[in-house]
């Protein structure tokens, strides 16, 4: 049976990447191995900083040290199978936490962890570019089940508490967006596009945030657009999803998500 450290399963969960194939843009991979721009790389860097909760964060990182892996199925691990884990709480520890402990939680340490290896592949003019979906948050890992019936449960909660951190921070972090995508947060979208035009207008990933709340709620007059067939189209995949980023495709995807947000919360100002 092949035995896995705790530290080699922490270490395996924070690095952020998740999908061995996320990467593959095969239009702007450089066939003679080019690297990408410093201004590229460093907003690479960018869009994978995640937000770190303050709710007792010391507290939730103390708990988290101790946990070790628990093989998703026991009979395949002793066979030295490759198998899955929960690196978790117990149910008894986790319910005892209060909501701002649980979000901090669940924010900084994803319960299930695959043992799927992930390539990184390379991006040219990532700075460039509006892409269709999130950067995945973890490497290798993820939201538990139990993880993420509690957003879901908490919404109200969880969209205020990523407010509030964000404001501190002047930062929307990935693992943010992410949450605000499972529980398809589209109340927040006044708040977004506030924050994206407030903050320098560097955080395309807010955006990209944007563009997943409106798709994914099926508005018509965007399902209809260009630019939706650009990104989600039928001729189109997960991986190499993005427009170029110009203040037209900018100012449409803004208005969109605006005239969004008006006709489904029937508000006459945004």
């Amino acid at each position: 049976m092949q035995n896995y450290s705790f530290a080699q399963c922490m270490k395996k969960l924070f690095v952020l990447v998740f999908f061995s194939s996320y990467f593959l843009f095969a239009q702007d991979i450089d066939s003679i191995g080019t690297l990408p721009s410093v201004e590229s790389q460093a907003y690479h860097e960018y869009r994978l900083k995640n937000s770190i909760p303050f709710y007792n964060l010391s507290k939730i990182q103390n708990m988290v040290s101790k946990l070790e892996p628990v093989p998703v199925d026991p009979e395949m691990a002793a066979e030295g199978d490759i198998v899955d884990y929960y690196v978790s709480l117990s149910d008894k520890d986790f319910n005892k936490l209060s909501d701002k402990e649980k979000f901090t939680y669940t924010m900084i340490h994803p319960e299930y962890m695959s043992q799927v290896c992930a390539d990184e592949m390379t991006i040219l003019d990532e700075d460039k570019k509006i892409f269709g979906y999130l950067c995945p948050t973890f490497d290798e890992s993820s939201w538990s089940e139990r993880q993420r019936s509690f957003l879901n449960s908490n919404r109200k909660v969880v969209i205020n508490l990523i407010k509030e951190i964000s404001l501190k921070d002047q930062h929307i972090g990935l693992n943010c967006k992410m949450a605000l995508e499972e529980i398809n947060a589209t109340e927040i979208i006044p708040f977004l596009v506030d924050f994206y035009n407030t903050k320098g207008k560097k955080d395309r990933d807010i955006l990209t945030l944007l563009l997943t709340l409106v798709k994914n709620n099926k508005y018509y007059p965007f399902t209809r657009s260009n630019v939706y067939r650009e990104l989600y189209g039928d001729d189109k995949s997960y991986y190499d999803s993005y427009i170029e980023y110009t203040e037209l495709n900018e100012e449409y995807i803004i208005k969109s998500a605006k005239n969004f947000y008006v006709k489904l919360y029937n508000s006459r100002t945004f």
